[in-house]
């Protein structure tokens, strides 16, 4: 695919029909409900029939793309997505705009910092007040050593939505972890300080948390847990984490505990428990949360669960039982390099 980044989105405005429906398409259909679930081996399969038997190229291989995205393999995923462009029979509409997100995630995974931009340019071009365009954008433009450039898409994204306090916590993790502390702390009070009156309690308390005012959050958090229209899992897994920053991992376990006895399906806050645990020392507690998760078979939350359980395990000095675990993830998960690595220093045990 030789099409420059930028003018793929750009060249399908100028067209007249619409990217194919999905109606019909019996195999991209079920392709996309497994991404949904997060069961990306069964979307593969789904799409690999659907090829077979000639179905919409353009859905095709967008779902192929946001598969190779999800595990990893980030320039087959940029080949599908431009594939899915360059396919694309119509006008840009909303899925266009979608699939050049997910190729802009895969050029940054890829560390292709100036193609992504590319592609965040493109949209701006055509929707210049998409704020979620600007903070990715900005958060490109770190990657790329461009503090300066970062910083005034961040200003404009919050400018253009300064209530999406979900995106200013990201652009305040984005500065901290390039070392911007000091700015992403005053982004945060300032929002704080201006937007108080309209926030709700769980964002009020997320706000504090991230400020490292964890009184101050639990208070929130706390109040934020008994409203009838709030959803509550972000407000315990939050909740329980003001304990555990603080150290008193009993006030967190507890919290998570008793979320999950009226919620036994969060696999979570089954494994933010476990994890919980481990800081605890409480080793078998910690293998038994872990293993509660996975009888949830939450897609995409059993690997992490896995992973986890095998470190329990060690830590409880039962290697060949971690070795055996290992070995099975091992073989569902070939490109984790790390489990791969701890894979070899648990056959010396």
């Amino acid at each position: 695919m030789k099409k420059e980044v930028a003018s793929v989105i750009l060249a399908a405005a100028i067209l007249s029909t619409g990217c194919g429906s999905i109606a019909g398409e019996h195999n991209i259909d079920s392709g996309f409900a497994y991404i949904e679930n997060h069961d990306f081996a069964s979307a593969m399969e789904s799409f690999m029939a659907a090829q077979e038997n000639g179905e919409d190229e353009c859905l095709l291989h967008r779902g192929l793309g946001i598969v190779y995205l999800n595990t990893g393999e980030y320039q087959q995923a940029v080949d599908e997505l431009m594939a899915s462009l360059a396919a694309d029979e119509g006008i840009v509409d909303d899925m266009d705009f979608d699939t050049n997100y997910y190729l802009a995630e895969s050029y940054y995974r890829l560390g292709e910092y100036n193609k992504a931009k590319e592609v965040y340019d493109a949209i701006l071009g055509l929707r210049s007040k998409d704020s979620n365009a600007f903070y990715l954008r900005g958060v490109c433009e770190l990657a790329s050593g461009n503090h300066d450039s970062a910083y005034s898409d961040f200003s404009k994204a919050i400018a253009l939505n300064s209530r999406d306090y979900s995106m200013i916590i990201l652009i305040y993790k984005a500065l901290s972890e390039y070392g911007y502390e000091d700015e992403a702390r005053n982004i945060l009070q300032t929002t704080m300080d201006n937007g108080s009156s309209f926030m709700s309690n769980y964002e009020k308390g997320q706000i504090s948390y991230y400020l490292g005012n964890n009184a101050e959050a639990q208070n929130y958090l706390e109040a934020a847990r008994s409203e009838r229209d709030q959803d509550k899992e972000p407000v315990i897994l939050m909740l329980g984490q003001t304990g555990e920053k603080q150290g008193d991992f009993n006030y967190a376990i507890s919290v998570y505990k008793n979320y999950l006895n009226e919620n036994p399906s969060s696999a979570v806050v089954y494994n933010q428990l476990g994890t919980c645990q481990i800081k605890q020392g409480d080793y078998s507690g910690a293998v038994s949360s872990f293993e509660a998760g996975l009888t949830v078979d939450d897609k995409s939350m059993n690997q992490a669960l896995r992973l986890n359980e095998i470190t329990a395990y060690e830590y409880l000095g039962e290697f060949n039982m971690a070795s055996a675990l290992m070995a099975t993830y091992i073989q569902d998960y070939p490109d984790d390099e790390a489990a791969a690595r701890e894979n070899v220093f648990l056959s010396t045990r």
